[in-house]
């Protein structure tokens, strides 16, 4: 018997959220719904916090009932004080964060309501019009092929500069175009201005490459998308033109090593059919997004504003 019971208490038991997002139970640890780090339990029958994300989390043996309606399952949790509230006591207020909308859910607590006040009531009609779900797995999948591509341009130009100076003072056949600079009867000579020239050339590069990376981690961000797509593009056309201007400019043809050029300018291509094909879908699906936003507000008859405000309630 006592082994059994053992067995019995060391059984996890499914818990059902009725409605709301509930965390799931992985060999004795609590899983956060949101991120998916694991929740200390504090309280078994009480909210208990994500400490990686601060998301309420119920306890495992947590009564479901609304907090002011026994008998009423609740539908969401108070983002402040973590009570549980039912669709007739709870407020929701939209506000944006690091480039995203967050809907706060509080109870009817004036401590609750006070603490949410920096976000806005929200236009619940508005946000159904306006819900982009839909572009969720799309959106990771174009940040996935933006970010590696942006990431594959920046290693390339720290290996093209390496290569270029190991080239340049190592193999004493090969050399970049030399060159000296008068500046007003102080002369700085090959010596001196080929390295500058090869680290000059590789900053702008480099410098393109930061610019690609940062665009590329704007395509998550729905308001950004669009533009971030055009922007994207741009960079590419400009990182093209640079690697054909280092390529004239230093004559990489007679490099003295074959495979060294074949393997730099795949993966250049590499890195820019990613972000070329990233930017494409980001410029498509954000153009979507703009359009679905508009049509909502038309409907709704809401003008056409920047930010939240077709979002909240006037």
């Amino acid at each position: 018997m006592q082994n059994e019971n053992e067995e019995e208490s060391g059984k996890e038991t499914p818990h059902h959220s009725g409605g709301l997002d509930m965390s799931e139970a992985v060999q004795g640890q609590i899983l956060c719904p949101v991120c998916g780090g694991p929740v200390k339990v504090d309280q078994e029958d009480k909210v208990n916090r994500c400490e990686y994300c601060s998301s309420p989390v119920l306890g495992p043996s947590q009564n479901r009932d609304c907090v002011n309606h026994p008998g009423v399952l609740a539908k969401e949790v108070c983002h402040v004080c973590g009570d549980l509230v039912c669709e007739e006591c709870l407020d929701k207020r939209v506000g944006e964060y690091g480039g995203k909308l967050l809907t706060i859910v509080n109870c009817e607590k004036h401590s609750c309501v006070a603490e949410s006040d920096w976000a806005n009531p929200l236009n619940e009609e508005y946000q159904k019009l306006a819900n982009m779900d839909w572009a969720d797995r799309i959106d990771n999948v174009i940040l996935r092929f933006t970010g590696l591509g942006a990431i594959v341009m920046m290693v390339f130009e720290l290996i093209f500069f390496i290569g270029i100076m190991y080239f340049q003072f190592i193999y004493p056949t090969w050399s970049v175009p030399q060159y000296s600079l008068n500046l007003g009867g102080f002369v700085l000579g090959p010596i001196i201005m080929i390295p500058v020239t090869i680290l000059l050339l590789s900053i702008i590069g480099n410098f393109l490459s930061a610019i690609l990376l940062q665009s590329a981690l704007q395509v998550y961000v729905h308001e950004r998308q669009l533009g971030a797509g055009v922007g994207l593009l741009v960079i590419i056309v400009f990182e093209v033109a640079h690697l054909l201007f280092r390529g004239l400019y230093f004559n990489l043809l007679t490099l003295p090593v074959s495979w060294f050029l074949p393997l730099m300018i795949g993966a250049f291509l590499f890195g820019t059919i990613l972000v070329f094909f990233g930017s494409l879908a980001a410029i498509y699906v954000g153009n979507k997004k703009r359009i679905q936003l508009k049509e909502a507000r038309e409907k709704l008859h809401l003008s056409i504003k920047p930010g939240i405000e077709g979002l909240t309630e006037n």
